[in-house]
């Protein structure tokens, strides 16, 4: 979704509304409505419904006039509240006139003492409402929580998870990404399929590193982004006391912001390995951790996929989210602290510097060495410079990435830290725990996702999942707790993890 820059997530207007089967009295979902209505409103989260009788369906008349408002009203999505049994078809039918995605919850009963009078029996009817939503093939676009039978408090806990999860939703079906390629020769696997990409909702704007080129030499005809120059000159460690080298990095910042602005970009994905080097004469790294930071993350190699991986991540996290690769082991003796940890579910993550400095310790402007080596091999850096390095900072995270299946999207989740750890290596590298990860990345990463992930700075793998079913993503893999074997592993050889 195009936002303004400095936001991460977009906006979502939520919609309310109630049902009560003919055989039950109307007053019951009413009073079970406006208590979730109040601790909604505790809770800061505005429910919008539709006024008149229609805020308690009865009647079909009732849901097509519910579903009408709600429309009209502008609502993102809908929570559609059994306040009892409700009625099953005219359920159905405001699911299907309302045509958006919905969350269903069902009213607990609230004590041993109401259930003589005021049972209301939505155990059995929510059973009613989902078969007749599912013989309508709506449920698609339906959320049910995991647990959907709720009291008003545990409602307004899953309000909070949907709004949430629709954020993502909305940003995914509203983005437009921008791909400034080609995807270098050496990085095969970094490649996609636009319909994949269109199966969620994106769209893509396919461009070329030209077209970087040409807007660059427009803004230094008219006399460079010498604002952002000065800016850059302080924000962070190492910025070479050089003007010219500077200029080619904030006419590069200003190009991408024109073409973000200009094509209402969400995101962006650039050439970069060696030929994007040969041409802009630097490495985008640190600008590329700018724009994250402010909301508009920039993949490396013209990785469409992590791109969409970490605007998914964006949007689940609401805050600003990096690339990195899946990269190296880690050694036992890197820190006494990994004894600690099972060492096979260690990783180093590492990449050139896409990371908002504000993520880093010591943070600082340096050359990329493997780059130098293939490029400036026997000369002072020059085009390679521009990265950022430092240690990733202690954290929470979320791992994601998705990769093409045909025309659909397939993905993975997996939450774990940043252990506080000096990675004793160059680049923009942080030290991994992900519980699970060894049997995880032998029986499911490989052979179907490639080296690059998007990290969010939290947990947010139950948000991602429950979106990720709603954009139609055709799998959806997560580590197994042990015990489980993956299909294919190899039980005999894995005894010990599977006990």
């Amino acid at each position: 979704m195009y936002l303004p820059l400095g936001q991460y997530s977009p906006s979502i207007t939520l919609g309310l509304v109630s049902a009560s089967r003919n055989c039950f009295p109307r007053a019951l979902s009413e009073e079970r409505t406006e208590r979730l209505l109040k601790a909604a409103a505790d809770a800061g989260i505005n429910l919008i419904m539709p006024s008149g009788e229609c805020r308690i369906i009865e009647t079909k008349e009732h849901a097509f006039d519910a579903a009408g408002q709600l429309k009209a009203a502008g609502v993102d999505a809908v929570v559609f509240y059994l306040g009892n049994f409700s009625p099953e078809i005219e359920d159905a039918v405001f699911l299907k006139e309302f045509g958006g995605f919905a969350m269903i919850l069902a009213a607990a009963e609230e004590s041993a003492a109401s259930l003589l009078q005021k049972r209301g029996d939505a155990l059995c009817g929510l059973l009613s409402a989902v078969l007749a939503v599912s013989k309508r093939g709506l449920l698609d676009r339906i959320h049910i929580p995991e647990s959907p039978v709720v009291s008003a408090a545990e409602g307004v806990t899953e309000i909070a998870h949907f709004v949430k999860v629709m954020k993502v939703v909305k940003g995914a079906r509203k983005a437009t990404l921008g791909l400034f390629g080609p995807r270098p020769r050496d990085f095969e696997t970094c490649n996609y399929n636009v319909a994949s990409i269109t199966s969620i909702g994106m769209e893509v704007e396919e461009l070329g590193l030209f077209d970087l080129q040409n807007e660059i030499k427009k803004i230094k005809a008219e006399g460079g982004a010498k604002a952002i120059a000065e800016e850059m000159k302080t924000a962070v460690a190492g910025v070479p006391k050089d003007e010219e080298f500077v200029s080619r990095l904030s006419d590069y910042e200003k190009a991408i912001n024109n073409f973000r602005e200009r094509l209402k970009l969400s995101g962006a994905a650039t050439q970069c390995w060696s030929e994007q080097e040969f041409s802009l004469k630097h490495v985008p790294c640190f600008i590329n951790g700018r724009m994250a930071d402010k909301g508009f993350p920039i993949a490396c190699e013209n990785d469409a996929y992590s791109l969409v991986a970490e605007l998914l991540s964006q949007y689940a996290s609401d805050q600003t989210v990096t690339i990195l690769d899946i990269n190296h082991s880690v050694p036992k003796d890197l820190h006494a602290k990994l004894k600690e940890y099972p060492l096979e579910d260690m990783v180093g993550m590492f990449h050139c510097g896409n990371t908002a400095t504000r993520l880093l310790k010591n943070p600082e402007m340096k050359h990329q060495v493997i780059m130098k080596r293939l490029m400036e091999p026997d000369t002072a850096p020059d085009i390679t410079r521009g990265t950022i390095e430092g240690q990733i900072i202690g954290s929470p995270i979320t791992v994601v990435q998705v990769h093409g299946i045909g025309d659909k999207m397939r993905a993975y989740i997996a939450e774990g830290d940043f252990l506080d750890l000096d990675p004793q290596t160059f680049g923009c590298t942080g030290t991994a725990y992900l519980p699970g990860f060894r049997r995880f990345y032998r029986h499911v990463l490989l052979g179907r996702f490639h080296h690059h992930a998007g990290v969010a700075f939290n947990h947010c793998g139950a948000v991602l999942f429950d979106a990720f079913k709603l954009l139609g993503m055709a799998e959806i893999h997560t580590p197994l707790p042990s015990g489980i074997p993956y299909p294919g592993e190899n039980v005999f050889r894995n005894k010990a993890a599977l006990r």
